[in-house]
């Protein structure tokens, strides 16, 4: 035994340092490592545990029916001029449903989470900083992802809402983008799970297989739920679209133009019944009326009446024609607009590769009027019968040829000519 004897020179304290060799070192005490560690112990009663089941049940049903009547109000809003509505058929009504079920479940789920563990310490209690750090995830998932959802949408409704009116018509989300859905809900329910997984390690690969089965459950019975009759919408806000009532399918065209100056143009509709299968019996409608073909012109004339004196040249009357009605129809039409003092109209058309449900007639392209007469060919013949030095030249459906009723070897004359 060895003693070392240590006196300070600048106070009266005596410090002693007993050396003994033979003592053996203390045992360190082992490092434990994480996921061995105690699991800390959350006292949850009954009463507490039901209560925020409720809560989060009730939570979801409400942000359900929040998403789901937002979507009818943006359906609605984004009624066009040429009442197109954007209609979502079964199948998406009922993707949709399912995606705003998950998406409240989800959260709900996570308002139980936190009303369980968020409670106020009672008085010398410890601090739990386990219990905080799961309430404090669960509260920055909702926040930061309905900021980022509710932008979104926004976005979104505003785009094709208001600012492109009628451009659902040519881009949907659906189902060329459903895996955008997919990915976000199972982003989101993973994520509300990170603190609980470090939390209760050991426990919790079970209780998040639970909680997926009960979230899932919950949400296709959710979906089922239609608070509103979204057919019954659909059929009053279609009952004045042309397109909805009667057979009206634009011809199909590579050469169109944009159509302007759309506060000076007025429809002209000559479509069929959907029980006509032989479309033989057109019909004129303007302004969601049916006017018969010798009131035309009195209709005319009182759509021109509405404007001033210097507007009616730029009137533009486009005529919106069912692709297979007969054309001695169409010239009926165009007789009376010549009578009334028009002489350009424009042709609705369909772009070429332009697939929707409903074909919108936004293109079209103008055609300047002629009366018909002079393009008869009779009528023509009979001008120039007193002209002298007149060549005239008939083709026959047999390739012969017939200058001045005189039989013409075809193929001769061909070889001359090139």
């Amino acid at each position: 035994m060895m003693y070392i004897i240590y006196r300070s020179c600048y106070d009266k304290f005596l410090i002693i340092y007993i050396f003994r060799p033979d003592l053996k070192k203390p045992k360190m005490t082992p490092r434990i490592a994480f996921s061995n560690r105690k699991q800390p112990v959350f006292h949850l009663s009954f009463f507490r545990q039901a209560t925020g089941v409720l809560l989060g049940l009730f939570y979801a049903f409400c942000f359900y029916s929040v998403l789901y009547l937002l979507r009818e109000t943006f359906r609605i809003l984004s009624l066009t001029e040429d009442y197109n509505l954007w209609v979502l058929a079964a199948e998406e009504v009922d993707f949709y449903n399912l995606f705003f079920a998950f998406l409240a479940v989800i959260l709900g789920q996570s308002v139980c989470f936190i009303f369980w563990f968020d409670r106020p310490k009672k008085i010398f209690e410890r601090v739990n900083f386990r219990k905080s750090a799961i309430v404090n995830d669960q509260r920055a998932l909702n926040w930061y992802f309905l900021s980022w959802f509710s932008k979104m949408a926004f976005v979104f409704g505003i785009t094709y809402g208001f600012v492109f009116r009628g451009e659902f018509l040519s881009f949907s989300l659906y189902p060329d983008y459903n895996f955008l859905f997919v990915l976000i809900i199972i982003f989101l329910f993973f994520q509300s799970w990170n603190t609980l997984r470090i939390t209760f390690v050991r426990k919790s690969y079970r209780w998040m297989l639970a909680s997926f089965v009960i979230v899932s459950v919950l949400s296709f019975g959710l979906s089922r739920i239609n608070l509103v009759d979204y057919k019954t919408i659909n059929g009053r806000l279609l009952s004045k679209n042309i397109q909805y009532q009667y057979k009206l399918d634009l011809p199909v065209s590579e050469v169109f133009e944009k159509s302007h100056k759309n506060n000076l143009m007025h429809n002209i509709y000559v479509v069929c019944d959907k029980t006509d299968t032989t479309n033989l019996h057109p019909f004129i409608v303007i302004d969601n009326q049916k006017v018969p073909i010798d009131s035309l012109a009195l209709k005319i004339r009182s759509i021109q009446e509405l404007y001033d004196k210097i507007e009616i040249p730029y009137i533009n009357f486009r005529l919106c024609i069912h692709q297979y009605i007969r054309m001695d129809f169409v010239e009926e039409i165009k007789k009376v607009l010549l009578q009334t003092g028009i002489s350009t109209v424009t042709y609705a058309v369909t772009p070429a590769g332009f697939k929707t449900k409903f074909k919108i007639d936004k293109v079209s392209f103008p055609v300047p009027l002629t009366d018909s007469e002079i393009t008869d060919p009779k009528i023509i013949g009979n001008k120039f019968k007193s002209v002298a030095n007149l060549l005239s030249i008939d083709e026959c459906a047999d390739s012969t040829l017939y200058v001045n009723s005189l039989l013409i070897d075809g193929s001769q004359l061909k070889t001359e000519v090139k």
